[in-house]
């Protein structure tokens, strides 16, 4: 990184000094962006609504990556830009090389029919277009709760796998807080 120092002594000389000072791409980012709003393309197609408070690029560390300490929503779009599926969590790590995010801290993910997915922890390979986890896991579908351990899904939430089935019972609509409310974390993970 190259920093310019500009000073004016007079109005005579114009004269500027290069100082050079070396700093680590595996710490400092290359870019920093503040309330970010942005759309992802993959193959010419607009795929991807991103929204962060904070996005640090490391494009220039040995593996390049994206860090969204505060927190991330990406919402998948079809061909239509209307929005299947919602991921929201409070920091995500974006490998470039593999097209791996990393989310942690109350991880949420919605899909077009409402169906919800809680967990800590979950990997989202884009490449594979799965999402895959091992940390307990909370899924409300189809009237009823399933938790467990070890996660498997597609990227629409559509189909999935639980490894280790903890408990599953139907969904009591009177006594549990919708979805949305922001009250559905279960009991488990609080």
């Amino acid at each position: 990184m190259v920093i310019v120092l500009a000073t004016a002594t007079g109005c005579k000389d114009d004269s500027t000094s290069v100082v050079s000072h070396a700093t680590n791409p595996e710490l400092v980012p290359t870019m920093t962006t503040t309330d970010v709003q942005t759309v992802i393309s993959d193959s010419g197609h607009t795929r991807y609504r991103i929204v962060a408070p904070l996005w640090n690029m490391f494009e220039e560390a040995k593996e390049p990556h994206w860090t969204f300490p505060k927190g991330v929503t990406c919402e998948e779009l079809d061909d239509n830009y209307k929005t299947t599926t919602t991921i929201k969590c409070d920091s995500a790590y974006f490998d470039k090389n593999k097209s791996l995010w990393t989310l942690t801290g109350n991880v949420r993910m919605t899909n077009a029919e409402n169906d919800v997915v809680l967990t800590d922890e979950l990997l989202w390979d884009q490449h594979a277009h799965k999402l895959y986890s091992d940390a307990f896991i909370h899924i409300e579908k189809q009237g009823r709760i399933i938790e467990g351990y070890g996660y498997e899904s597609n990227e629409r939430l559509t189909t999935y796998q639980l490894r280790q089935v903890e408990a599953i019972f139907p969904i009591d609509e009177k006594r549990m807080p919708h979805p949305g409310s922001g009250n559905a974390t279960p009991r488990a993970m609080q």
